[in-house]
């Protein structure tokens, strides 16, 4: 076989319908899928931990509330955690929601190119 042929089935592969992914792209594809998931699993031990942040913050106010005398201090500082704990989760949510979309177009893009294939 010659050098025309095999650019010819290559050219031929990658402009049936238009979209169709040659072997590597799929690999690749398929890999950065993986690793994605894998970074949503650690954002979402991260938010966790935000959220157990902030319910500290929750306790932390209520120690300076809850005492015979108000402790202003400790309510600032619960309120201050509660808040950062909070808002770390809110960013966190909003980066899983949108790692979660960006992984279904990447598995929709694969599993439509094995639809062509067929």
């Amino acid at each position: 076989m010659n050098d025309n042929a095999i650019n010819d089935n290559a050219i031929n592969d990658n402009t049936m319908n238009g979209n169709t992914m040659n072997g590597m792209e799929r690999k690749l594809l398929s890999q950065e899928a993986t690793m994605q998931l894998a970074a949503l699993k650690k954002i979402n031990i991260w938010k966790n931990i935000a959220i157990a942040i902030s319910t500290l913050g929750v306790a932390v106010t209520y120690a300076g509330v809850a005492g015979i005398d108000l402790n202003i201090f400790l309510i600032i500082l619960g309120v201050i955690v509660i808040l950062l704990g909070f808002g770390s989760a809110a960013i966190l949510v909003t980066g899983l929601k949108n790692g979660r979309r960006n992984v279904e177009k990447m598995l929709r893009i694969l599993e439509e190119g094995k639809s062509h294939e067929v």
